[in-house]
């Protein structure tokens, strides 16, 4: 009968199963969902959901405590009952005086009044001629959103005890958002709380100054407030007209210091609760719809002791409340050193971007099960999260959404591409093996494959590794007797029990050629200790004793139906061979290679004449290699030594004894 030293196990060979490509498949998932998200991030699509982190993060941040310098005068809807609307400016005028009594460093008066509203419009007139303190309101406008300019009262043209209100509100209707400068092509403006600001900080001699080494960017005490950037942090081509910066609304007001008009016409109010402060003074009643909306709700503290509008709950604020923490902010960055929110340049927020969305990957090819992954996507998650408060807390927005969304999608895709993979490298490995190993054998291919696969091959190996061949005695005349079928089932039943005692043993079944199996023991993962070797071995050495039990049992119930009885013929050798994948892109085979599997034939084929049936239904012999693994665990008689064909050395040929 021929041998033959390749396998016959076929299977397909699909270009594209490598190991090194399964990374490089990944990162490329990684490129394209980088790409759709950034072209996301781009056009917009993620501004709401950054703008939403955004504002989350200021209702969880700590606040500074209420701020002591700030006294807020409400005109509330009980004023407007006993005083009328417009509030006359004799009325106002008495107002103005009785807080100018109290010696505050600012007065500052966010009521629109271009025009006159007498009665006591002199008088007024007067008082603002002779109170440098006072600051008042105008409206810088927008001609072409139909929103005109409003100017302050006359004794105040031209003078710089003027500031404008406007505020950059977001498509949201939120304000987030603050205001410095503005200018209209001819003239600088500046606003109503940075004119304030500027006057309460006379006394220290701060003034705004260009930064040494960013002139561009203005300087007021120890901190420098760049020009907010269009697309700073999660805003993308923002109008950022004019110089802004981001409001914090860290700081807060005391809902003591809120006071109403009829509390410093009526007394109420005592001249020294004001001395050195800033006194604002504007429209708190909801009908005059001076209000602003903001993401924060904690602005006023003691919000519960406080009936008026400036605490509304949903985030609605009075024009003048919000002045309030503009006002409270800028001093904060003059005279306490806060710093401003500020973003990353339009590379390091893509290179923060990139950077998630290789964690994906990296979280991918960790190829953990479902449950683990999960959890260590959440950890991810939650480091990603932490990062961004971390950053928040040194004043940096880091985009968040983006991120969340880059590393969520390569992640998922690369998961499930690599689970695709994953099957067919499965479907590979079981297919060559699975019929003809264990299963924990199989179980461990499948925990290997890293180091089994690659193009769609089994790496060639070297490894030492016991082959074990068996042959029937006398097929030929048994082929001749029975009829084809009848020879096919009847060998079959053969087969199938000599198979199951050889992977009960830890072996695989490399072929089945005619009536003859080929058995190895230490494939397909390489063995690494003489130990592990040892074992192989004997394990070889016992499947063959069990195969001859297992024969007795056959030829047993063969005899009962009148079917051929049958002798089997063993041979086993240890030694090196090379194991791999042979053939082309169409077929390849599993092929193991070397004298070790010649001469495992050999000794199956060993003086077979002398073989007696009768006596020895199962004849096993083994080389002398194997036999010094196997410790003296088994009964041996020598065969002498011989010299098969081909090989220039003599091999010792022993027989086990049952």
């Amino acid at each position: 009968m021929g041998r033959v030293n390749g396998a016959q196990w076929t299977l397909p060979c699909p270009e594209w199963l490598s190991n090194w490509r399964m990374p490089v498949l990944c990162l490329l998932i990684s490129q394209a969902v980088f790409a759709g998200v950034l072209g996301l991030w781009h056009v917009g699509a993620l501004q709401a959901l950054e703008l939403l982190a955004y504002d989350g993060h200021l209702r969880g941040q700590a606040l500074t405590p209420p701020d002591a310098r700030i006294v807020l005068i409400g005109e509330t809807e009980a004023d407007l009952r006993r005083w009328g609307y417009p509030l006359p400016d004799g009325v106002l005028a008495e107002v103005l005086e009785r807080l100018a009594q109290g010696q505050p460093r600012v007065i500052g008066v966010d009521k629109y009044r271009d025009l006159p509203a007498p009665p006591g419009s002199e008088r007024l007139d007067q008082f603002l001629r002779r109170h440098p303190e006072v600051v008042w309101v105008t409206k810088f406008g927008n001609f072409a959103a139909r929103d005109p300019a409003i100017d302050p009262p006359s004794a105040l043209m031209n003078t710089d005890q003027v500031g404008f209100s406007d505020v950059p509100v977001d498509e949201d209707g939120q304000v987030r958002r603050g205001l410095l400068f503005l200018d209209d092509g001819r003239q600088a403006f500046t606003a109503f709380a940075l004119v304030v600001a500027l006057r309460y900080l006379q006394p220290e001699r701060l003034t705004p100054q260009p930064d040494p080494e960013h002139p561009d960017s203005l300087r007021l005490g120890a901190t420098t407030i760049p020009p907010l950037a269009a697309d700073v942090g999660g805003y993308i081509r923002a109008d950022t007209a004019g110089y802004q910066y981001l409001l914090d609304y860290r700081g807060r007001v005391s809902a003591a210091q809120i006071y109403t008009l009829s509390d410093v016409l009526q007394g109420r109010l005592l001249a020294a609760h004001l001395s050195d402060k800033i006194v604002l003074l504007g429209a708190m009643a909801e009908s005059l719809s001076d209000e602003f909306q903001i993401p924060v709700r904690r602005f006023i503290a003691d919000a519960s002791s406080s009936s008026l509008p400036a605490t509304d709950p949903t985030g609605r604020i009075a024009g003048v409340t919000l002045h309030a923490l503009q006002v409270n902010q800028l001093l904060r960055f003059a005279l306490a050193g806060d710093a401003p929110i500020r973003g990353l340049s339009g590379l390091a927020e893509r290179g923060w971007l990139w950077g998630w969305c290789m964690t994906g990957v990296g979280l991918a090819l960790c190829r953990l099960r479902f449950r683990w992954l999960l959890l260590l996507m959440a950890g991810a998650l939650a480091t990603l999260a932490g990062v961004w408060q971390a950053a928040f807390l040194e004043r940096l927005w880091l985009p968040l959404a983006a991120p969340t969304l880059g590393l969520i999608l390569t992640a998922a895709l690369s998961t499930v591409y690599l689970s695709v993979r994953g099957r067919a490298e499965r479907r590979l490995l079981m297919n060559l093996f699975a019929r003809h190993v264990a299963p924990e054998v199989a179980d461990t291919l499948w925990r290997e494959r890293e180091r089994l696969v690659t193009g769609g091959r089994l790496l060639p190996q070297h490894l030492i590794a016991t082959v074990l061949f068996a042959d029937i005695r006398g097929f030929t005349p048994i082929a001749e007797v029975l009829e084809p079928a009848q020879l096919m089932d009847w060998l079959n039943v053969y087969m199938e029990a000599m198979t199951q005692v050889i992977m009960a043993h830890g072996g695989v079944v490399k072929q089945y050629v005619g009536d003859e199996i080929m058995a190895l023991f230490g494939v397909p993962i390489p063995r690494q200790t003489e130990a592990e070797m040892a074992r192989d071995a004997i394990q070889a050495v016992q499947c063959a004793l069990a195969m001859s039990e297992q024969l007795r049992r056959l030829n047993a119930k063969w005899a009962e139906q009148g079917l051929p009885t049958i002798a089997v013929r063993i041979g086993i050798y240890t030694g090196p061979l090379v194991a791999g994948s042979l053939g082309g892109s169409q077929r390849l085979e599993y092929a193991v290679i070397g004298d070790t599997v010649n001469i495992a034939s050999r000794l199956e084929s060993f003086d077979k004449e002398a073989h007696d049936p009768v006596n020895n239904r199962c004849r096993v012999l083994i080389g002398e290699t194997t036999l010094r693994y196997l410790d003296g665990r088994f009964r041996v008689t020598e065969m002498g030594r011989v010299k098969f064909k081909g090989k220039q050395q003599e091999i010792a040929v022993y027989r086990v004894d049952e």
